[in-house]
């Protein structure tokens, strides 16, 4: 919905779509914090509003909420997942690095894939994230300005990394 650099990419009739239209049959909604804020027209300044803001998005009919963490401040990103039956959340180190181009699309088709994979929810987040931070955390040195994240990451470590997974 919104790009790395604040640009949005849908029309203010497409987002009262999608919420109106596509929310009720959602299973899974992974927002980055820009898109909350579009999404329930809240200012996200703290985890209680992180909290808040995840209950008005399942209020609107999805399933389960991911609220990614990677445009919040601090030494790791932390995803935090809502649901009505569990929620928790995924920390791993920040990487500081400028090769982030495509991490939402990348978590997200990661996602779809682990679900068509036969993985729980819960399990299809938990690899996603690790799939999105060996991504980011092996980059590949292409490109100028942003560049992609590295798709091979996850399978050339075996899929191995550290997440914390955490109840909220």
């Amino acid at each position: 919905m919104i790009a790395k650099g604040g640009t949005s990419l849908l029309q203010d009739a497409a987002v009262t779509t999608l919420i109106e239209k596509l929310f009720p049959y959602t299973t899974i909604c992974t927002p980055n914090i820009p898109e909350v804020e579009l999404l329930t027209g809240r200012h996200i300044k703290d985890v209680k509003d992180i909290e808040e803001a995840a209950q008005e998005i399942l209020e609107m009919g999805v399933k389960c909420v991911v609220i990614k963490g990677g445009h919040l401040d601090g030494e790791y990103a932390i995803d935090r997942v809502y649901s009505r039956i569990d929620s928790f959340s995924l920390t791993t180190p920040r990487i500081q690095t400028k090769d982030t181009h495509g991490t939402g699309c990348t978590f997200s088709a990661a996602l779809t894939a682990n679900i068509a994979k036969g993985l729980s929810i819960k399990e299809s987040i938990i690899e996603s994230k690790k799939f999105i931070h060996l991504a980011i955390s092996t980059p590949l040195y292409i490109g100028h300005g942003h560049g992609p994240t590295n798709h091979f990451a996850y399978n050339g470590q075996q899929g191995i990394c550290e997440v914390e997974i955490s109840g909220l």
